[in-house]
C-alpha cells in the first residue's frame, strides 16, 4: 500500500466534516503568473509559442521585469516555474501584439529595439534563439504595431499586420494594413480613411456560415473605397461593411476587439471597444454580427470593453470580456462572463485595468490568463497578470482543502467527509449530479499521482 493509499483508509476513522472549498464545475484563482508578477505599468497580450522546448505562454505589454528576471523589458516568456528573458526582451517604450508564423515568434509595438539588434524597431522576429530584423523600416515616431493575424484569404498563408503606420518595409502606401509573406510586405486592398483619428486596433478569422473572413477593427470610417464605420470584413478581393458598423453619438467610436462565438444560435462575430451603437440601434461597448444584423448583448458596459475571449471554465464555453468597465455605479470590475442572459462579474473581479487575455495551459491545466494593470485580481495580490483554472482542467480535483496547492491528509478528510454526506464537494467527474465509484477513482488518481 502507498503512503497516499494509507492516508486515505487512515482518513475514514478520523474526521466528521470538513468545510468545502469548492463545488464540482466551479473554476479556480491562481496567482502563480503574477507572484511577484511584472514592476510597471500593464500586460498589453499573450501567445503560445514552442521555441524548441516545448510549447510555453508568453507575455507583452509595458513592464520592466517579469518576476524580477533580468532582460524581461515588455516582454517574457514563463517557463513553467518562472519568467525568462526572451533574447534581452523590447527596449523602451511599450509593446502590443504576438503571433506566431513560419516557425518564429513575431512581436511588434511602439519598442525602440529588440534584444538591442539593428533594425527591430515596432516589428521583429524572434526564432527561438535570436531575434532578427523583419526590414520594417519602422524609423517614424508615429510608427505603430497594434495587431497580428495569420490568414489565408486564398492567395496564400501571410501574416496580417494592423496598426498606426503609413508605409511598411520602405514601400509608401501600405497604410496602417498590411501583410508579410516572410519576404515581403503588401497592401490589403486599399487604405483606410474618414475624418477621425486613423487606425486599425484589431483582427478576427470569423466563419459565420460561408467560409472563413478577415475582419478589421479600428477607427476608420471607410477602407478600400468603401464607407464602412469602425469594422470590415475582407473576402480576399474586397472590403465589404457590416451593416450600419458601430458608432456612437459624439465623439469618435473605435473597435478594440473581435472573436467569433456561438451561443447556441450559430456562430456569430462578437465585437467591443468605444461605441453606443450597432447598426444604428443601441448596442452599449459590445455587440454581435450574425452575417447579416447587429444586436446588443444585454445591457453592455459603462466603459471601455479591451478584450472579448472564449473560455470553457468547466460548465460549458462561453464568452468572457475584460476592460476598463467598474464597478461604479452598479458596473462590474473589469472581467465579466456572458451568461446568455446578462453581463456577470466573475469572481472578485479585478482591482484596475484589463487589457489581454489567452486560453492556454501555463502548468496549472487549462486557464484563462488575463493580463492588465491590476495589483489584485480573483480575490488575491496578482501583479499585472492572473490566471482563471477550468474546473478540472489540471490538478485541482484533489485539492479540496486548505492549504491550496499542498495534497494532504487534509484534502483526504475534506473529500471523504463529502462523499458520505452527500456533499457535491465530491462530485468531481461526470456524471454531475450523482457521487459514485468514478469519483473516488478521480480522487485517488490524482492524489497517488503527486499532483498538483
Amino acid at each position: 500500500m502507498t503512503m497516499h493509499a494509507f492516508r486515505l483508509a487512515l482518513g475514514c476513522g478520523l474526521i466528521g466534516a470538513a468545510a468545502p472549498a469548492a463545488l464540482a464545475g466551479t473554476p479556480t484563482w491562481s496567482n502563480t503568473l503574477g507572484t511577484p508578477g511584472m514592476t510597471g505599468s500593464y500586460v498589453a497580450s499573450f501567445a503560445t509559442y514552442d521555441d524548441g522546448t516545448g510549447n510555453a505562454l508568453y507575455a507583452i505589454g509595458q513592464f520592466g521585469s517579469a518576476g524580477g528576471a533580468a532582460g524581461t523589458q515588455n516582454l517574457a516568456k514563463w517557463n513553467g516555474s518562472a519568467w525568462e528573458s526572451v533574447g534581452g526582451g523590447l527596449i523602451n517604450q511599450f509593446a502590443n501584439c504576438l503571433a506566431v508564423y513560419q516557425g518564429s515568434l513575431i512581436a511588434g509595438g511602439y519598442f525602440d529595439s529588440a534584444g538591442g539588434v539593428a533594425d527591430t524597431e515596432k516589428l521583429a522576429r524572434w526564432d527561438g534563439t535570436a531575434w532578427h530584423s523583419m526590414d520594417a523600416v519602422q524609423s517614424s515616431f508615429l510608427d505603430s504595431m497594434w495587431d497580428f493575424q495569420v490568414f489565408d484569404d486564398g492567395s496564400g498563408e501571410k501574416l496580417f499586420i494592423a496598426g498606426n503606420y503609413v508605409d511598411l518595409g520602405g514601400i509608401s502606401g501600405l497604410s496602417h494594413l498590411a501583410t508579410w509573406d516572410g519576404t515581403n510586405y503588401a497592401p490589403v486592398g486599399a487604405t483606410i480613411g474618414g475624418a477621425v483619428p486613423l487606425i486599425v486596433l484589431d483582427l478576427a478569422v470569423a466563419d459565420l456560415g460561408s467560409g472563413p473572413h478577415l475582419y478589421a477593427g479600428g477607427r476608420f470610417l471607410e477602407i478600400g473605397g468603401v464607407a464602412a464605420n469602425n469594422i470590415a470584413m475582407w473576402d480576399g478581393a474586397a472590403w465589404h461593411a457590416l451593416g450600419g458598423g458601430l458608432t456612437q453619438s459624439s465623439g469618435f467610436a473605435q473597435v478594440i476587439t473581435m472573436t467569433e462565438f456561438d451561443d447556441g444560435n450559430g456562430p456569430a462575430l462578437y465585437a467591443g471597444g468605444s461605441f453606443q451603437f450597432a447598426g444604428g440601434n443601441p448596442a452599449v461597448r459590445v455587440a454581435k454580427w450574425d452575417g447579416t444584423n447587429w444586436s446588443p448583448v444585454g445591457a453592455g458596459f459603462q466603459s471601455t470593453v479591451q478584450e472579448l475571449t472564449v473560455f470553457d471554465d468547466g460548465n460549458g464555453p462561453a464568452l468572457y470580456a475584460v476592460g476598463s468597465f467598474a464597478a461604479a455605479a452598479g458596473g462590474i470590475d473589469h472581467i465579466a462572463k456572458w451568461n446568455g442572459a446578462s453581463w456577470e462579474q466573475v469572481g472578485a473581479g479585478a482591482d484596475a485595468n484589463c487589457f489581454g487575455a489567452i486560453v492556454a495551459d501555463a502548468g496549472e491545466g487549462t486557464a484563462l490568463h488575463i493580463g492588465g494593470s491590476f495589483a489584485n485580481a480573483g480575490g488575491l495580490a496578482s501583479n499585472r497578470v492572473v490566471s482563471l483554472i477550468a474546473a478540472g482542467g489540471g490538478c485541482n480535483l484533489a485539492d479540496v482543502a486548505e492549504p491550496y496547492g499542498v495534497l494532504d491528509l487534509a484534502d483526504v478528510q475534506a473529500f471523504i467527509a463529502a462523499f458520505v454526506s452527500g456533499d457535491p464537494l465530491a462530485d468531481l467527474v461526470a456524471p454531475f449530479g450523482v457521487l459514485d465509484l468514478a469519483d473516488v477513482q478521480a480522487f485517488i488518481s490524482e492524489f497517488v499521482g503527486g499532483c498538483p
